[in-house]
């Protein structure tokens, strides 16, 4: 009996355990000009998210600050709101992005206003910060929107690093099932057979 209540612990343990990938987003190897439809859905890590906002579009920065190469994301003008989805019921506890402006066009500061949402699309809480690297943590994050209020032609964001909590296949979870009934067979044979 021990055997199999063991057996069963672990097998519900592992069924609630989240999958986990570490991920980043760059927008390195992202077309520059803006987005049709103001949304753009990227796959990574095999996740899909999906960014959307009025004006949004990807900028090099290149010939502007010839030393940081670089392309972000970007709203056509302040004041308009990016946002940001994982897909396919997929979540995360934890967000750093690098507020660009903030950290090497030194003669402005944007104040980024971020708040967290989860697949309920409930408020789990926000973030007021005009730091380079901007951190979030909210267990169960399906929806992150960003704003800046400052006067300008749009808010620089980049190097989006999270990790994705997806939620298991059914595959997944037909296996774990085959798998106890397995553990349930032997544990009955074995208490057949000694008795």
């Amino acid at each position: 009996m021990h055997t199999l209540y063991r057996s069963l612990v672990i097998a519900s343990s592992i069924a609630a355990t989240p999958l986990a990938n570490a991920s980043l987003i760059d927008f390195q190897g992202e077309p520059v000009g803006t987005y049709a439809g103001n949304t753009t859905t990227l796959l990574v890590d095999g996740t899909s998210v999906r960014f959307s906002g009025l004006g949004l579009q990807i900028r090099d920065l290149t010939p502007v600050f010839p030393s940081e190469s670089s392309r972000v994301l970007s709203s056509l003008h302040d004041g308009q709101e990016i946002t940001m989805e994982l897909l396919g019921g997929a979540t995360t506890n934890s967000l750093t992005f690098h507020n660009w402006i903030s950290g090497v066009y030194t003669s402005e500061v944007d104040t980024i206003f971020v708040q967290a949402f989860d697949v309920a699309n409930s408020l789990l809480g926000s973030v007021t910060s005009s730091d380079e690297f901007i951190n979030l943590n909210f267990t169960g994050m399906a929806r992150i929107t960003f704003d800046d209020f400052t006067a300008g032609d749009g808010y620089l964001l980049d190097d989006f690093q999270y990790t994705v909590t997806a939620v298991p296949e059914p595959a997944t979870w037909a296996l774990m099932l085959f798998g106890l009934g397995g553990l349930v067979s032997i544990h009955h044979r074995k208490r057949t057979v000694q008795a």
